[in-house]
């Protein structure tokens, strides 16, 4: 009986102490500012359920572009819209600082959750510091 008790008021306990924890990122690069990733990163989710594939490729700094094409970036997307359904609405943002291992490059995302008519998507959209777009993650839930 005395165990059982303890191990509630651990439980408890961990509860109240995560209930007070905010979810976020990394802080931004120097210089990046959140509404302005947020922003840029809304029109690229914009684009590609649009279907406007070319104008996202023309969107990637150089070095993206050389290992993607408008074809890979429309056959993604139509892979991942096969299970999650047309764009409905965007849920929740955030933003998060991250560095290239290799290279030592930092970088901000955009980080977007959108429902979609059968499933919700969580989009990762990358920009140098410099507001390049380095690359797009999209995963369905």
């Amino acid at each position: 009986m005395r165990k059982r008790l303890w191990l509630l008021l651990a439980v408890l306990s961990a509860l109240f102490l995560l209930a007070g924890c905010r979810v976020s990122g990394n802080p931004l690069p120097e210089g990046m500012e959140e509404e302005t990733v947020l922003e840029r990163g809304r029109e690229v989710v914009a684009l590609l359920n649009s279907g406007d594939y070319q104008e996202v490729y023309d969107l990637l700094r150089e070095d993206a572009r050389e290992t993607s094409s408008p074809e890979a970036i429309q056959s993604y997307m139509e892979e991942r819209l096969d299970k999650a359904g047309a764009y409905k609405s965007e849920d929740e943002t955030m933003t998060t600082g991250q560095k290239i291992k290799d290279t030592g490059e930092e970088y901000g995302t955009a980080v977007l959750y959108c429902k979609h008519e059968k499933k919700s998507m969580i989009y990762r959209i990358a920009y140098s510091a410099d507001m390049e777009l380095m690359g797009i993650e999209i995963k369905v839930q």
